[in-house]
Parts: C-alpha cells; sequence; structure tokens
C-alpha cells in the first residue's frame, strides 16, 4: 500500500526478504530515505524481481538435468513421471505468484490510472518491468522445456515397451515350430515310426535345439534382436 510519504508491505509470514533493503534505510543506501516513497517501491519489487530470477534460474538448472537424465540410457528408467511433476507444480507455484505482480506493475506504468508515480521514478519502475518481462518469457521457456520433458518421457515408455515386446515375439517365434513338434509327436496315433525308433528322443531333442539355434543366429544377422 502506497501513499504520497508513506509505503506498507505485508507477508503472510515471517522473513528475512526486506533485511537488504532495511539495512539500506538505515545506511541511507541509495538516498532511499531522501527519495519519495515510489522510488522505495521500485527498491523492493527489484528485490521481488531477483528473488523470482534466482528462483527460476534453479528451476530451468533442475529442468537442465533431468533433461539429460532422460536422454540417457542408464538412468532414464529409474525415473518416473513424478519427476517431472514435481517441476510441473513447482512451475504453476511460481506463475501463480507472478501474475498478480505483472497486472500492478502494469497500472503503475499507465499514466493516467496513476497519480502516485513520479516522473523521475518512471525509468526504475521501467527496468523493473524488464526484470518482469524476463522472468515471464523465461517462465515460458520452462514451460515449453516441461512440456518437451513428457514427450521425451512418453517417447521412453514406448521404447522400453517395444523392446519388451520384441522379446516376446522372438520368444513366442522361437517356441512356435517347437510346439508343433511336440504337438505332432503327441498325437495318439497307434503307428509312428519316431516312436519306435531307438534314437528317437535324441534326434527331437536334437531337431529342437538346431531350430532354436538356427531361428536365433537369423534373428541376430537381421539385428532383430
Amino acid at each position: 500500500m502506497q501513499g504520497g510519504n508513506y509505503l506498507l508491505t505485508f507477508m503472510e509470514k515471517e522473513t528475512d526478504f526486506l533485511n537488504d533493503i532495511n539495512t539500506a534505510l538505515e545506511k541511507n543506501v541509495l538516498k532511499i530515505r531522501s527519495r519519495q516513497s515510489d522510488f522505495l517501491l521500485s527498491v523492493i519489487l527489484n528485490s521481488v524481481m531477483a528473488s523470482f530470477i534466482s528462483i527460476i534460474s534453479e528451476l530451468e538448472d533442475g529442468l537442465e538435468d533431468l533433461e539429460e537424465q532422460l536422454l540417457s540410457p542408464e538412468q532414464a528408467d529409474m525415473l518416473g513421471i513424478e519427476n517431472i511433476q514435481q517441476y510441473r507444480r513447482n512451475f504453476r507455484v511460481i506463475k501463480k505468484c507472478i501474475l498478480p505482480l505483472k497486472e500492478e506493475i502494469s497500472k503503475l506504468l499507465h499514466p493516467i490510472d496513476n497519480d502516485l508515480l513520479h516522473k523521475a521514478s518512471r525509468p526504475f519502475f521501467n527496468d523493473v518491468n524488464d526484470h518482469l518481462q524476463f522472468v515471464l518469457q523465461t517462465l515460458d521457456g520452462c514451460r515449453d522445456m516441461i512440456s518437451a520433458l513428457v514427450d521425451i518421457y512418453l517417447s521412453n515408455n514406448d521404447r522400453r515397451m517395444n523392446s519388451i515386446m520384441k522379446q516376446l515375439t522372438v520368444v513366442s517365434t522361437i517356441f512356435i515350430p517347437l510346439t508343433f513338434l511336440a504337438g505332432i509327436w503327441g498325437m495318439n496315433f497307434q503307428w509312428m515310426p519316431e516312436l519306435g525308433w531307438r534314437y528317437g528322443y535324441v534326434f527331437a531333442w536334437t531337431l529342437m535345439l538346431i531350430l532354436v539355434a538356427v531361428i536365433y543366429f537369423y534373428f541376430k544377422r537381421k539385428k532383430w534382436y
């Protein structure tokens, strides 16, 4: 809340956020005491913007690290969608905090609706607005990065499922001819020459192992497995 010669600030809980500004007031840094209240407001808003920039930089670094992990075959399988969702929740909290500030700064910079902002202080608020636009642009980049991470995660899931299906297909293909042979020799016909042959059992095993080896090396040669 700002007036001609006063400025009131409200915070939900006690914090050291204003400690540097209080120190500047005590030591009269930037000659804050000799200026109007709108200049002090610009100093506080710049401090707020600096805090947002620091927080968003950490968010960006975390997203970049997560992207590297998702693109690494060794680490991607250990990550779940909850890792991305946590960053998305943090993004929404920051966005929720910054949007009201955007509206208030826009009102302050509007010369018609605002009679508390002195002409000499306008460049300081323009600087605040520049920082705000940087924060908003960076947030847009974070939003796009989160969407890209979701796409990478889903792509990794598809890749894992394709790998599993490929392995199951190879196993099924190997067992199809074995099942066929076992089905033929398991039929209850009275006359089956192989059943009475002395080496029939050894022959059956040998034939099955040869079929398994042939199919396996065929898949290897075609790079299907």
